[in-house]
């Protein structure tokens, strides 16, 4: 909810920032005719539309670091795996689990990243933060799982 209050406002903030001085001049010799509901609506279209295209940007650049980012840490936790296939006995079993574990973590990161992917310009705060909660986890995990390969 707390997001479309935001939207609403940066719409109605983009649509008064494309406002010229000679605008404002033509719409105050104007002040005679009445705005109807009409014109209203589409002044909201408008704004919602820009508004709408301004989150698509951002979400797109968004995803791309994002998925940058997933394929750096999946780099990094294959090169622990590498890394593992050397240990023995008691360290290989505390290896794996850490590895399992690491897997684990990760897939459930890639689904918060579909939904990511997949959300409308309303949900997108909330799916961002979910993800952006997740992908901290799993960093988190990662550095402590690699803590215990050194």
């Amino acid at each position: 909810m707390k997001s479309k209050y935001q939207i609403a406002a940066l719409a109605m903030l983009a649509l008064l920032a494309g406002c010229s001085r000679s605008d404002q001049a033509s719409r105050e010799t104007t002040k005679d005719t009445p705005t109807t509901a009409t014109d209203v609506k589409e002044r909201y279209r408008e704004a919602a539309t820009a508004t709408k295209s301004y989150v698509a940007e951002n979400k797109d650049e968004f995803i791309a670091a994002m998925n940058a980012k997933l394929k750096e840490l999946d780099g990094k936790i294959s090169e622990l795996g590498k890394k593992s296939e050397n240990f023995k006995d008691d360290a290989k079993i505390q290896s794996d689990k850490a590895l399992a574990a690491l897997r684990e973590q990760r897939k459930t990161v890639n689904e918060k990243f579909e939904e990511v992917k997949q959300s409308s310009a309303e949900a997108w705060e909330e799916v961002k933060a979910g993800f952006t909660s997740a992908l901290a986890g799993l960093e988190k995990a990662f550095e402590n799982a690699k803590s215990k390969f050194d």
